[in-house]
């Protein structure tokens, strides 16, 4: 047995786990919510594709944060030290990270 969703076929087992309108809709919203919390810029809502698009902007960033952060954390690791990392010295690695 199938259903037609958005002009395509889905088997039955798809078209089980396929959410529903009002599901996306409700998950667009959360999403919205989290990447701007006070709302659409100009006081309307965005569409979907828009909120979409924010969202891999945000997670492209995170990624690019991510790996500059990686990449530091790499380096401070490799200098030379006469110190043994405990928790103190740990804590200001941390500090000089986010730097």
């Amino acid at each position: 047995m199938s259903t037609r969703r958005s002009g395509r076929l889905l088997s039955a087992p798809a078209a089980a786990a396929a959410p529903t309108d009002e599901q996306i809709a409700d998950l667009i919203s959360k999403l919205q919510a989290v990447l701007r919390p006070s709302g659409h810029a100009n006081g309307k809502q965005a569409s979907r594709a828009e909120v979409l698009q924010e969202a891999c902007r945000y997670i492209r960033r995170l990624h690019r944060e991510s790996d500059a952060l990686s990449q530091r954390l790499a380096e401070l690791l490799l200098q030379p030290s006469d110190r043994t990392i405990d928790g103190a010295d740990t804590a200001e690695l941390i500090r000089s990270l986010l730097m």
